[in-house]
């Protein structure tokens, strides 16, 4: 990576062990790390996580408002870019971290548009996605010889996830949060061979559901993801 390169890094789903070998050492090269947050108190899985690694005056955070306001955030962004090309203006190594695997749902893709809008090469260090983790914790197979699986924003309407599980052995629902209850709901008329909820998974006070036999509280939808599979089809 050379100064002139921005590099977006996943950091997996937030267990420190789980940083690949290759973010380590694109953190430790860096001069500045930049550490997205949405509490305004300074709290951030992210910022937990590369404290492992660098020391606290590489780390720069930077707040994102979660309100749900577009305008809001594309300012944030605009704002951050502008910093990180003149960063790189200086010489300065810039790395951006972000928790699960970099191009999945993740921040890094709304700045890197604002990156390459001012001309600026970035790359893309691979973390551990969050729903593989979670597979991992349950010994879950997402799909095997002849199968699939699909990976969607948790939907407003459960018609859909009817139409997905005809169509994949698996589903993997992302970014639950205040459709959990239409989730439960969904779990409990449909014929399902499978049904989990992983809330903050991989981390200490991480918590499992099988939604088939568990009704989770609605405050299990925050950082949470969600895998169903339907039961196989008959011959």
């Amino acid at each position: 990576m050379t100064s002139k390169v921005i590099c977006g890094i996943g950091l997996g789903p937030g267990d420190p062990e789980l940083v690949t070998i290759k973010a380590v050492r694109a953190m430790e090269r860096a001069d500045i790390l930049v550490v997205p947050q949405s509490d305004v108190t300074g709290r951030s899985i992210a910022a937990d996580i590369v404290a492992h690694y660098v020391p606290a005056e590489k780390i720069h955070m930077y707040h994102f408002p979660m309100t749900g306001n577009k305008a809001d955030l594309d300012s944030r962004y605009s704002a951050l870019a502008a910093d990180m090309a003149a960063w790189a203006d200086e010489g300065k190594r810039i790395c951006y971290v972000t928790i699960g695997d970099t191009p999945v749902y993740s921040t890094f893709n709304y700045l890197r548009e604002k990156l390459l809008e001012r001309g600026i090469v970035t790359e893309m260090v691979p973390g551990i996605s969050a729903f593989s983790a979670a597979a991992n914790t349950q010994n879950l197979p997402l799909c095997e010889k002849d199968g699939s699986f699909c990976v969607i924003e948790m939907p407003d309407s459960v018609d859909e996830l009817s139409a997905l599980l005809e169509r994949f052995t698996s589903v993997v629902l992302m970014k639950v949060h205040k459709r959990l209850p239409a989730l439960c709901e969904f779990v409990r008329q449909a014929d399902l061979a499978q049904a989990w909820l992983f809330q903050r998974v991989t981390l200490a006070d991480e918590q499992v559901y099988d939604l088939l036999t568990q009704s989770p509280p609605e405050s299990a939808g925050y950082l949470s993801t969600a895998i169903v599979q339907g039961k196989p089809k008959k011959a």
